[in-house]
């Protein structure tokens, strides 16, 4: 298993980071489908997948996308509706 970990691991903590980052709120979500739409994301989407680690292609375009996704987080933060409350009480008492 230490082999896959030395392998994957590295893809698996950036997986961890995007999901903390991304999927904590709406705010955070509309952020992540604004930057689903570059062209950037979407080939080192597409070449990590392929090739089974995340790749680091330029790293002037990825200091751009650093810049683009705070942005983005800012405008999704602003412009977001709150998440809603959930309370489910009939599972609770279980």
């Amino acid at each position: 298993i230490a082999d896959h970990d030395k392998l994957y691991g590295p893809t698996y903590t950036v997986l961890d980071i995007l999901q903390k980052v991304f999927y904590s709120n709406n705010g955070a979500r509309e952020a992540f489908v604004e930057l689903c739409n570059s062209k950037y994301v979407q080939q080192v989407t597409f070449d990590s997948y392929l090739y089974k680690k995340v790749q680091g292609n330029n790293p002037l375009d990825d200091l751009k996308l650093l810049g683009e996704t705070i942005g983005c987080l800012i405008k999704g933060y602003a412009i977001a509706e709150p998440d809603a409350e959930f309370s489910n009480p009939v599972e609770s008492l279980k």
